[in-house]
């Protein structure tokens, strides 16, 4: 029997390998993934970057806002936050403990589609309070099944480990703060005279969007 999780993953329910298949979250704690990523696209270290938040924003179901807002090169994605690329490598990067990894998995084990892939070490703040989540995977085609988008074969995106916390998550920001704070060192670099005379109204403005924004979210 054909269930419809499997429409766009061949021989594996979705569903259920991401009920069974998990990683640990760490509230309040730096929690750190080593991801691989596949070169399809012919990214360069920008899109890499751009990628990674919007992926984030699905894995966390975060809005398509997120992204756009770079607090000190970071992102963030709803409980996932202060999101940030630390090192990209083409051998595989490992943690000094891992608290698991893809192999440990019960299910099917993740795989990236062929081709030339990346290693990447990303680290985020977790504010949630969800314990875990279903293993991270994720394949990038603009139109496709959500079977097909979550399906651990052939994927564009997938977790390979996690590591152990050994660091407290700072204390959290507001988006409207972040941005706030943002906007304020940009103005803090703009020229006295005319120009600063221009930039104080366009912060006024700019915050007061982001907190309706915010505001609307809450």
């Amino acid at each position: 029997m054909t269930v419809v999780g499997d429409l766009g993953c061949a021989g594996v329910d979705v569903d259920r390998w991401r009920a069974e298949n998990r990683v640990p979250l760490f509230r309040g704690k730096v929690n750190r993934w080593i991801l691989a990523r596949t070169l399809r696209d012919d990214p360069n270290p920008d899109d890499i970057k751009q990628t990674l938040a919007a992926t984030f924003m699905k894995w966390f179901a975060g809005t398509s806002l997120d992204p756009a807002l770079v607090f000190h090169g970071t992102t963030r994605s709803a409980t996932a936050d202060l999101i940030k690329l630390e090192r990209i490598s083409k051998e595989r990067l490992s943690f000094p403990k891992t608290a698991r990894r893809r192999e440990d998995l019960p299910g099917v084990v993740p795989v990236l589609r062929s081709g030339d892939f990346v290693w990447l070490e990303v680290s985020f703040a977790y504010r949630g309070q969800e314990p875990d989540m279903p293993w991270p995977v994720r394949t990038g085609a603009a139109v496709q099944l959500t079977s097909s988008a979550e399906c651990p074969l052939d994927a564009d995106w997938i977790l390979d480990s996690t590591a152990e916390p050994t660091e407290d998550a700072p204390p959290e920001k507001s988006s409207s703060g972040k941005a706030w704070e943002v906007l304020t060192d940009t103005a803090e670099t703009v020229s006295t005279g005319a120009l600063r005379a221009l930039w104080a109204p366009l912060l006024v403005v700019v915050a007061s969007v982001l907190l309706f924004i915010r505001a609307r979210r809450t």
